[in-house]
């Protein structure tokens, strides 16, 4: 505890002697991901595609790489989009998933990930003995902007483009749903584990925020408030990314001892029979606030006591 409290003052200190940013700070976010098992089979693989051939997190580090049910997590390279240049798949495996449809409770798992130097995610789809089964499925891409000197806190969402490619997937859409927001949350409150189906957002009340539609590439938001119901669909080719505009954040609040938190539902066609909009599974996106995520060590450590008790069993 004496050293994540030394570690937070060095990191305050850097802050507060950090250089104003004028325009806008990208970052590389934290990434959980819950499908639904909709193939109809038995799967015991889940295949994520990034775009960076150098990818490499460090597996063994539950900060940086999250998993259930599955025991495993690897890493693999090769020319995943066909386009011509390696890629990177990261691949959780080795516990047999079951179709949602007929086991609801273990037809499910969990994925979560940092994704320094990913690069764009790509793709992702079930697998059995690492053969592909049934059409690529909805993962959402997430990147983090702070922009303007008293913040503005946006991120911005993307369909993976595997899934429109896939030709069992032609000219269908996905998107999402139920989206929920939070801004200044202290940074050792949250860990990459956390980002599941437990996470209680009620205990989150204080941070939360109501998200409004962003305008990409320009300045601030339209005003319009994203409604809990609201659909918001992605085909392909998609126009743009979905610009979630989170509020505007005091400059001590950029910081990279306070993160963002964007929850959805991820929805798209049921593939059995193609018909109406189902739930895929949900999506967590958590993000420094800083306008240099130096210190992005501290979402590594996990989270405090409070929210332990939250991680999937």
């Amino acid at each position: 505890m004496r050293m994540l409290k030394t570690f937070a003052v060095v990191a305050f200190l850097f802050v507060l002697a950090a250089p104003v940013v004028q325009g806008s700070v990208w970052h590389d976010p934290y990434l959980n991901w819950h499908f639904n098992n909709y193939t109809c089979q038995t799967v015991n693989d889940l295949a994520i595609i990034v775009d960076n051939p150098g990818f490499n997190p460090n597996l063994n580090n539950p900060g940086l790489v999250w998993a259930h049910p599955f025991p495993n997590v690897s890493r693999f390279n090769a020319d995943y989009d066909g386009d011509g240049d390696l890629d990177t798949m990261i691949k959780y495996w080795g516990w047999d998933i079951p179709c949602f449809k007929v086991d609801p409770v273990n037809g499910v798992a969990h994925g979560g990930l940092y994704l320094k130097g990913s690069g764009r995610v790509l793709d992702a789809y079930w697998t059995k003995d690492c053969v592909q089964v049934g059409a690529s499925i909805p993962i959402t891409y997430e990147k983090p902007e702070i922009r303007g000197n008293d913040p503005e806190i946006h991120m911005h969402l993307e369909i993976a483009p595997g899934f429109f490619e896939d030709p069992e997937n032609s000219g269908l859409k996905a998107g999402w749903t139920e989206i929920r927001t939070f801004v200044n949350i202290p940074s050792d409150l949250l860990g990459l584990a956390d980002l599941n189906v437990d996470l209680d957002l009620s205990e989150l009340a204080e941070y939360e925020v109501i998200p409004e539609y962003g305008q990409p590439g320009l300045p601030g938001h339209d005003g319009d408030v994203i409604e809990p119901g609201d659909v918001n669909l992605q085909g392909y080719p998609a126009e743009s990314f979905f610009d979630v505009f989170l509020a505007q954040v005091p400059p001590e609040f950029a910081s990279p001892l306070y993160e963002s938190l964007l929850v959805s539902t991820v929805i798209g066609p049921d593939p059995d029979p193609l018909n109406e909009n189902i739930i895929y599974g949900q999506f967590w996106s958590l993000n420094p606030q800083s306008p240099e995520p130096a210190t992005l060590g501290f979402l590594a450590f996990g989270s405090l006591p409070l929210l332990l008790r939250r991680r999937r069993r």
